[in-house]
């Protein structure tokens, strides 16, 4: 019975430790080892190794929901302020605190410049990517409060380094200055909603239906009756074959074809109103002598302005 128990207990360890990490590793204080350190030189020794911008799992912004993943970073940047604190009040080896004041006087905080830049940047452009017209803007939005999350680290990063070591206040106030600027673009949820829609907007107005390269009825009715056939409550706007002709694919040994493929682009406006490209091949495979019945596949689905599809 014991032993049942004590399995069950691993057991349920091993699965919350798997729904930690899924959701972006461990909350774990990585600074609370410190605090039991007594001997001053280690305590600076491993204080200095570890003042680095702290960790706001920032690689995973990427799908919604990200609301608890936002409050694991605030509570690591808090983590982190109040090991400050204790690095500010603690007792240190002074030869090794000459030598940090002398590096981090002749800090510019470079780094820490370009990657604000890159993280305003990469908030910035979200709804501009290929593949954003048809990303869940829900993700768009903790791609975005994944960076913004990234910023606030640095800034308390700043913000440590300038209690830690006077002689570099001056230049850390300038990026503390710098950072508040970039986050001050973004100060809730609705101007990152604004944001995303208006560069969906802009993505879409540049979104075109391409040219045909040849016509050819018989092959444009074959995709026509496919696309009525597997797309419901969509209405049917113009098509446009991409290839002129069969692609043939053969062995590379025997040289007897293995299958033949087209494709085309159909345009199309969805039950919701909103139109969209979408692309899809056609493949025979070679049998007996003898290409087979058709199959479908569609490999690209694009959304685009409804008048540009007229």
């Amino acid at each position: 019975m014991k032993k049942i128990v004590l399995m069950c207990a691993l057991l349920t360890c091993a699965i919350f430790t798997s729904i930690a990490q899924r959701n972006g590793g461990t909350d774990d204080n990585p600074y609370s080892k410190i605090y039991e350190e007594t001997h001053p030189g280690k305590r600076t020794a491993r204080c200095l190794k570890v003042l680095l911008v702290p960790d706001i799992f920032d690689g995973f912004f990427t799908q919604s929901p990200c609301n608890d993943v936002v409050e694991r970073g605030n509570e690591r940047i808090k983590q982190f302020e109040e090991f400050i604190n204790f690095f500010a009040s603690s007792e240190k080896d002074e030869k090794q605190m000459q030598a940090a004041e002398k590096k981090y006087a002749a800090e510019t905080f470079k780094h820490e410049y370009d990657d604000i830049d890159y993280r305003i940047g990469f908030a910035d452009k979200q709804g501009t990517f290929t593949s954003d017209n048809i990303t869940p803007i829900e993700n768009l939005i903790c791609r975005t409060k994944g960076s913004l999350q990234r910023i606030k680290a640095i800034k308390a990063y700043l913000a440590g380094v300038k209690k830690i070591f006077p002689s570099a206040a001056a230049k850390a106030d300038e990026a503390i200055k710098y950072a508040d600027e970039a986050l001050a673009r973004y100060p809730d949820n609705k101007a990152i909603m604004a944001s995303i829609k208006k560069n969906l907007g802009s993505a879409l107005a540049d979104v075109t239906f391409p040219m045909p390269v040849t016509q050819n009825a018989e092959w444009e009715g074959w995709f026509k009756a496919w696309f009525s056939k597997n797309y419901n409550g969509y209405t049917f706007i113009r098509q446009s074959l991409l290839t002129k002709d069969w692609y043939v694919k053969k062995n590379d040994i025997s040289s007897l074809p293995e299958y033949r493929q087209m494709g085309t682009a159909i345009g199309a406006k969805a039950p919701d109103g909103k139109c969209y490209i979408i692309k899809i091949d056609i493949y025979q495979d070679y049998v007996g002598g003898k290409f087979s019945a058709s199959r479908f596949d569609e490999y690209d689905k694009k959304e685009m302005l409804c008048e540009n599809l007229k």
